[in-house]
């Protein structure tokens, strides 16, 4: 009989049926009362929710809770318990949910949390969420149109790693919000707001690794704590290029430039004079219109990084025009330590018939490195940057 399997098989058992499934076996006996909560995670995605079995978990010490709630109808408040369950780890709400925090919460040992297009109440239920965290050290934002917050203040002392994505585009001249962040002890961010909200960043911390794409002007005050960092992905535009052109990047190690609606060689040229220890260096412009003009002007010196250490050098969707070209050509020409290129020319060169010809013209580039290898398609997904920032290995 089922019953006299051992737990674990029985909770292996359980993980490969649907979790509402799962906790209704919790009325078969006295031991299957607790069966389902030795279930390392629970996934819930459906529309029939009265949020009792949530305050169930929480009564049987869940650790980890992943709720998804996919469905037309108006945001769910979920249950006051679900934000003083002193054992959770891991959540992440998704969706059609209504962040409301109406008595003071408290999540002890929280160190991880995902909140994906939710709603809240107010500013107020935000900050008491991310206040009831102590111990937070990964959080990770998908902001929706009209969740109610205009100025998102994360301000969690522990904090190593945000991911913050608000892709709502709104009228810059109208847009008052802010995204301000105060975590000292923050290593890693990832920021991706186009919504024209002003970006500031409080407190001593010292990042190691960022991806920055901002549609707005960036403070002074961020150049103090970029300037440390090894690794950067940054969006290469009018009101950003003031900022990241004037700062020494002394140890940066590696660094992708997407260039967006702008002559972006210039600029290029002296974030690489900038980055002395630059091994590896991409380029993206998957998003740059192709018919936007550029202008190429040959360096009056050669950068350090490219006599010494530059190894790797990448660009995604090479168009081929002539100030492509130049700059090509003169990577090559000047990167002693050079290992390896890979270039993948642009689809539209590529429909066109023109992949050969231009193939035939990079290989025929003089190159100063002799151990320098030429390819003609990107090997590094940029997209790890966001796997590594905050990936499943985390969890």
């Amino acid at each position: 009989m089922i019953n006299n399997l051992p737990d674990d098989l029985l909770v292996h058992i359980l993980l490969h049926v649907p979790i509402k499934d799962a906790v209704s076996t919790m009325i078969l006996s006295k031991r299957w009362r607790s069966i389902w909560t030795m279930l390392p995670a629970l996934d819930y995605d459906d529309s029939d929710i009265d949020g009792k079995w949530i305050a169930n978990a929480v009564y049987r010490k869940i650790r980890e809770l992943i709720f998804i709630l996919n469905w037309s109808a108006k945001p769910i408040n979920l249950p006051n318990s679900l934000y003083t369950c002193d054992t959770l780890v891991s959540l992440v709400l998704s969706k059609k949910i209504n962040v409301e925090i109406v008595t003071p919460a408290c999540l002890p040992s929280l160190t991880r949390l995902w909140l994906l297009s939710v709603v809240f109440k107010d500013e107020d239920s935000l900050v008491g969420l991310l206040s009831s965290c102590p111990i937070l050290r990964n959080l990770y934002v998908v902001r929706r149109n009209e969740d109610n917050v205009t100025n998102f203040n994360v301000k969690i002392y522990f904090l190593e790693t945000l991911v913050y994505v608000n892709e709502y585009k709104e009228d810059f001249e109208d847009s008052n919000g802010s995204l301000v962040i105060n975590s000292p002890t923050l290593k890693t961010a990832i920021i991706c707001d186009y919504s024209g909200d002003s970006f500031l960043i409080e407190n001593k911390c010292f990042l190691d690794k960022a991806s920055i794409k901002v549609l707005n002007h960036l403070g002074d005050d961020i150049r103090i704590f970029i300037s440390s960092l090894i690794r950067l992905d940054v969006l290469l535009n009018n009101p950003t290029v003031g900022c990241f052109t004037t700062i020494n990047f002394s140890q940066l190690i590696e660094r992708r430039i997407q260039p967006y609606e702008f002559d972006w060689l210039k600029p290029l040229m002296i974030l690489v004079q900038n980055s002395p220890k630059l091994k590896v260096l991409l380029i993206d412009v998957m998003d740059q219109d192709d018919d936007f003009p550029i202008s190429w002007h040959h360096p009056g010196s050669v950068p350090k990084c490219l006599l010494t250490n530059l190894e790797i050098f990448e660009w995604k969707e090479y168009g081929g025009k002539f100030e492509e070209k130049e700059l090509v050509k003169y990577i090559f020409a000047n990167s002693r330590c050079l290992k390896r290129a890979a270039i993948s020319i642009r689809s539209k060169c590529i429909l066109e018939g023109k992949e050969k010809t231009m193939v035939d013209e990079l290989k025929s580039m003089p190159r100063i490195s002799e151990s320098h290898a030429l390819m003609f398609e990107t090997v590094i997904d940029w997209r790890d940057i966001y796997r590594k920032g905050f990936n499943a290995a985390t969890w």
